[in-house]
């Protein structure tokens, strides 16, 4: 049997697949799979198995047609079964069309769904007006590039009417004996007094920049890790960093602001102090 299932989205439809197809199926099954073609173009499509055996000779030979005639008429194909022969047949279809067809265990049901939606989701995406800045966070080495760096959210800020956040990255510093075993420093307050003293750094720049009350994290934890984690938290629409100038073994091995371009989740502008840097 084959019963449709009602979908509330243009250009996607679904059906439910029971028992062992016979050609009756299909006789009914295919109008309607044609006037939905012709409604709404290339289409994509979700099949759950339930229950399902296969098709009987005269089904298996209308599947095949339906395959050949219609092999640019789908977009993608979801077919939703259980176990590893409800897979294979599911995947007999693929070299008789050209759309991207793809086997979900039943409890990747919404998987599924997710699958067949992202084509027009890009689509969109891709059209839609940018957001604008509304969380802007700013990494800083204290460095002249930094420097640059947060005047440059400040005023993309100014432009989008966003806020901006500052964080610097306090390094922990491991020391190792000579059998490689990590040796507690002496002074157990070091990391203490590199965050107070980043604290004050921190407030200085802030005020030397004249940019207003900025809200600020100094955080134990590589630099890299740290914005990113900030990101996350702050859920962030935009990361800015100073990106010193490298050459050499430096460019190949990377930076801190190539890392994050790399892994951020959000856009990343990176902020030179100038042209020759």
């Amino acid at each position: 049997m084959i019963e449709q299932i009602p979908v509330q989205e243009d250009n996607i439809v679904a059906f439910r697949l029971s028992g062992k197809l016979s050609h009756a199926d299909y006789q009914a099954f295919l109008p309607r799979l044609e006037e939905l073609i012709k409604e709404q173009g290339r289409i994509s499509v979700l099949l759950e198995l339930v229950d399902f055996h296969g098709w009987d000779l005269g089904a298996a030979w209308d599947d095949f047609r339906l395959g050949v005639e219609h092999a640019d008429d789908f977009e993608r194909i979801a077919i939703v079964g259980e176990g590893g022969l409800q897979k294979w047949m599911a995947l007999m279809a693929k070299p008789f069309t050209s759309a991207e067809v793809r086997f979900f265990e039943a409890e990747q049901l919404g998987d599924a769904w997710d699958w067949l939606r992202e084509p027009r989701q890009q689509a969109a995406a891709a059209t839609a007006p940018a957001a604008p800045y509304q969380s802007i966070l700013v990494g800083v080495d204290f460095s002249a590039h930094a420097e640059r760096a947060v005047q440059r959210a400040v005023e993309l800020a100014g432009h989008y009417g966003g806020r901006v956040h500052l964080v610097h990255a306090v390094e922990n510093y491991i020391y190792y004996d000579e059998s490689y075993d990590p040796v507690i420093p002496l002074e157990l307050d070091m990391d203490l007094e590199l965050v107070a003293a980043a604290k004050e750094r921190m407030r200085l720049l802030i005020d030397r920049l004249g940019v207003g009350k900025l809200d600020y994290e100094v955080l134990l934890g590589s630099p890299k890790g740290v914005i990113l984690s900030q990101a996350e938290a702050l859920r962030t629409d935009l990361i800015v960093v100073g990106r010193h100038g490298h050459r050499g073994i430096a460019r190949l091995l990377g930076s801190t602001a190539n890392a994050i371009n790399n892994r951020a989740r959000c856009d990343v502008l990176t902020v030179r102090l100038d042209a020759t840097a």
